[in-house]
């Protein structure tokens, strides 16, 4: 990762330069999560957004260039521009960041598209140090199936704990969740979010787990844990229900073996009569 060619550096620079620059930034973009659909999933509403705002501006600053292009068609182009390059460093940057932390997409994908990944610097600068600073978790259970983790800046141990948001130079957060037994781990998650909605592994329901994080301001750094929580899944309705029959069906089976018994020493009490 910090080994970045000249040549991504000038498709990166590409979105703050001018008309053309940014045209072609978005050009590069488009054609190429076109090309690698379906394999990249990226979410359908921002796809045709974008293929979209692409081919308007495709025609756009054709016309523009023409005689025909009128003051109104200027204005249109740039702003349009301006918009769809704001929605491809946003919404698509985050899109393609989070695919890189899930694997969906390689790290010269990421570069390939125009986008450096969190921790990596554009220019010659060196590596700074990893952060100090210590995530504090809030996790809440939404069903049985998902959680709710919300990501603080901790204050810190002898200070009121309030919500700071990222710490300085951090955009990424590593969320670690561990069975019961403080050993197995059940689920690693890389995020650029400090709230998340995580889809917990099949199985979890009705079981206790513990979830910490640490904030990165490299993806390879050593993370710093913060204090760990506790927190159980609840069982669905569904699950209370199974549970419930299965508990019936015991205790019917039980009566049946008992009433089995019952039956038995009659006939062999019967028996043992009709012998005497």
């Amino acid at each position: 990762m910090e080994n970045i060619t000249q040549g991504i550096l000038h498709g990166i620079r590409n979105w703050r330069g001018n008309i053309n620059n940014s045209f072609t930034a978005i050009d590069n973009l488009v054609n190429l999560i076109t090309a690698h659909q379906p394999a990249w999933p990226i979410p359908a509403d921002l796809l045709q957004h974008l293929t979209g705002s692409h081919n308007e501006l495709r025609a756009l600053i054709v016309r523009c260039r023409t005689s025909e292009g009128s003051k109104a068609d200027r204005e249109h182009r740039n702003t349009l521009l301006k918009s769809t390059v704001n929605l491809c460093r946003t919404r698509v940057k985050v899109w393609a960041q989070e695919s890189y932390f899930t694997g969906l997409l390689t790290e010269d994908d990421v570069h390939q598209l125009g986008f450096l990944l969190p921790g990596e610097a554009g220019g010659h600068r060196a590596r700074t140090e990893a952060t100090g600073a210590l995530a504090e978790v809030k996790v809440r259970a939404v069903n049985g199936d998902f959680i709710r983790v919300t990501l603080d800046n901790s204050a810190g141990e002898s200070a009121a704990r309030v919500a700071h948001g990222w710490p300085p130079g951090v955009r990424q957060a590593l969320i670690v969740i561990l069975a019961d037994n403080g050993k197995t781990e059940t689920l690693r998650l890389l995020t650029t979010r400090l709230h998340n909605t995580i889809h917990m592994p099949k199985g979890s329901r009705g079981k206790q787990f513990i979830i910490k994080a640490a904030f990165l301001k490299h993806i390879n750094d050593d993370p710093l844990f913060g204090a760990e929580q506790t927190f159980s899944m609840p069982l669905s309705t569904e699950d209370l229900m199974t549970a419930l029959s299965r508990q019936h069906q015991g205790e019917m089976d039980a009566t049946l073996q008992e009433l089995e018994r019952l039956r038995r020493e009659i006939e062999l009490l019967k028996a043992r009569k009709n012998e005497g």
